[in-house]
């Protein structure tokens, strides 16, 4: 496909049967915006404190983050229609039984609950931008497709943590928040199951055996995407667990939905402007940069006091984070072919993920034994770790490059000589 036509946000939605799997794809992703911090009030209410909280919600994203690229492939070999109803079964039952498990003070089950939810967590956005890349006739309207995406996800990101501070204000309102929750995922798995839309895993057909169990992970290259994405993430899932943390502190825990929903409104403005722009660097480049830019940021956060001046924080971190996934795609179809974009779009999901649920588990911890600003400074420089391994890898992969090209000219000056 081409690169000359310059495609707008419009001629994207504009593409034949795009709204009918587009809309229902979102509703089933509020569901995923709002169950990490309805289930983070939900337990924080009870005796279980930060440290069950954050492992309920650690476990919910490790089990996202093992069967993710699994959950792909199922897409890819048997189509969505087969797949995602059994999955999103199992997504909401597992949410409602945590809140059992945690209205019968029964912390062990309730993790496994959470772990058992995060495993059945449909794949909504892979198996979506698996559509706009059969429905995007050139690489701009794919660019734009994938800019708006992320844009809707971050909007969606506002409105579900909006939701949750609003509902948490009723009766019981943080069982009320996870069971919305698990209705939005069954119900927004379902409208797209039935949309009319070609799906990846009925379209194309890999056209080579997998190699082994690795699939795309095979490619060198995407790993050091891979590590920066993870750094990305912890700074998603740190911004999700301190903000519940500075809610507590300020005296109302409502407030946690604000910080949230200005940080996705920095997202989704980053990641519109980003996505409107035509860049010549190379995607890996961009993201090192914003990935530092996000760790920079966050930083900063363990220095805010008061809301405005956290509001503020919070906006700057998101600018970063919704460009960053948007040429973590980029890479990965650039990096793997056709037949696997659907599973390498998932790992940079389960990159992110992982990342969120490391941060959970490790800032809940943190946050039980030592302050605020000591756990987001610790958050902070985890982040900047993985962004200097993915830097420290692609160095080492040039140099490699380079080596190999150099012994190549020696060969051939030798034989003509």
């Amino acid at each position: 496909m081409g690169t000359g036509v310059r495609a707008t946000y419009l001629d994207v939605l504009r593409l034949p049967y795009v709204l009918r799997a587009f809309v229902p794809s979102v509703v089933g992703k509020l569901s995923f915006a709002m169950v990490s911090l309805a289930l983070l009030l939900l337990v924080q209410e009870g005796p279980g404190g930060f440290a069950l909280s954050g492992a309920i919600v650690g476990g919910f994203g490790l089990g996202n983050v093992v069967a993710a690229p699994l959950r792909a492939r199922l897409v890819d070999q048997y189509g969505a229609r087969l797949v995602l109803p059994w999955l999103a079964v199992g997504y909401a039952a597992g949410l409602i039984g945590v809140v059992f498990a945690v209205g019968t003070d029964s912390g062990g089950v309730a993790i496994v609950l959470g772990v058992l939810s995060g495993l059945c967590t449909p794949p909504l956005g892979a198996v979506m931008r698996g559509v706009w890349a059969l429905l995007a006739p050139t690489d701009g309207h794919r660019t734009r497709a994938y800019g708006l995406d992320a844009v809707a996800e971050e909007l969606v990101f506002i409105a579900g943590p909006l939701m949750v501070s609003l509902v948490v204000l009723l009766p019981h309102g943080p069982v009320v928040a996870v069971v919305v929750a698990a209705t939005a995922g069954l119900v927004g798995t379902v409208g797209m199951v039935l949309s009319p839309v070609p799906k990846p895993g009925k379209v194309r057909r890999r056209a080579s055996a997998w190699s082994g169990w690795v699939g795309p992970l095979r490619h060198a290259r995407l790993w050091p995407v891979l590590s920066v994405l993870v750094g990305v993430g912890l700074v998603l899932g740190a911004v999700e667990l301190l903000s519940t943390a500075h809610g507590q502190a300020m005296g109302h825990s409502g407030l946690a939905g604000v910080l949230l929903a200005f940080f996705a409104v920095g997202s989704a403005a980053g990641g519109l402007f980003y996505g409107s722009r035509t860049w010549t660097a190379a995607p890996m480049g961009r993201m090192v940069l914003l990935g530092l830019a996000a760790c920079g940021a966050l930083f900063a956060t363990a220095w805010g006091g008061g809301l405005v001046v956290l509001v503020l924080l919070f906006t700057v971190v998101g600018l970063f984070v919704a460009p960053s996934m948007i040429s973590g795609y980029l890479a990965a179809d650039e990096i793997a072919p056709i037949e696997e974009r659907t599973e390498a779009s998932a790992l940079i999901n389960t990159a992110v993920n992982a990342g969120a649920a490391l941060a959970f588990a490790v800032g809940g911890a943190l946050l039980d034994s030592t302050s605020i600003t000591v756990s987001t400074v610790l958050l902070a420089a985890t982040a900047g770790i993985f962004v200097a391994v993915a830097v420290l890898s692609a160095v080492r992969d040039r140099r490699l490059q380079w080596a190999a090209r150099a012994t190549v000219a020696q060969e051939d000056r030798g034989e003509r000589t």
